[in-house]
């Protein structure tokens, strides 16, 4: 803790304190984003990348009409939270968070069984297979793939409600052609 927080938790209550953390919490997830585009850069240098505007957030949740609204194109630019390449055959959504209990994968009530809903939703609206992106503190991003997505020539970490579980790192050593539409 720096000297500024260390003030700032002796004079400020913690309610007040926490509307700050809230917005560290926005920024960490953009940041997050950020980094996973960063990366894909790195691994599809000839492809375009980039976080998309309000980080899905004008297709997602209650706003899933407006999709109704756009067409292919538009939909590219504003479903999940990384913008992909057209002929990418996934849509990415991204969480950065603190911390994942193990027991939040028997917890159906879980924020991951929120994040596979949203992931699943996002890709559906684009005909495309979902990619759930998850950074915790301190450790590599994992990556949920849908069973009939999976590689199959690659074990994943473990397999749980459907899903396959990779480290990212270990899913981009694939070959284009599993992440790309000819």
């Amino acid at each position: 803790m720096n000297i500024e927080e260390e003030f700032l938790t002796q004079i400020i209550p913690d309610k007040q304190r926490t509307k700050k953390r809230t917005k560290n919490s926005k920024r960490k997830g953009n940041k997050g984003e950020y980094d996973l585009v960063k990366i894909l850069k790195e691994r599809f240098p000839d492809k375009i990348w980039s976080r998309t505007f309000g980080s899905g957030a004008y297709t997602g949740g209650l706003n899933a009409g407006h999709a109704k609204l756009l067409n292919e194109d538009q939909k590219l630019l504003f479903v999940s939270d990384v913008r992909c390449p057209k002929e990418f055959k996934f849509t990415i959504e991204h969480k950065n968070y603190e911390k994942i209990d193990f027991y939040d994968l028997f917890n159906k009530s879980s924020n991951l069984f929120s994040w596979y809903e949203q992931a699943e939703a996002d890709a559906k609206l684009l005909n495309k297979s979902p990619l759930l992106v998850v950074k915790t503190n301190h450790h590599k991003r994992i990556v949920f793939v849908k069973i009939d997505a999976a590689p199959k020539t690659l074990k994943p970490v473990f397999v749980h409600e459907g899903r396959c579980c990779y480290w990212l790192e270990d899913l981009l050593t694939l070959p284009n052609e599993y992440f790309f539409e000819e």
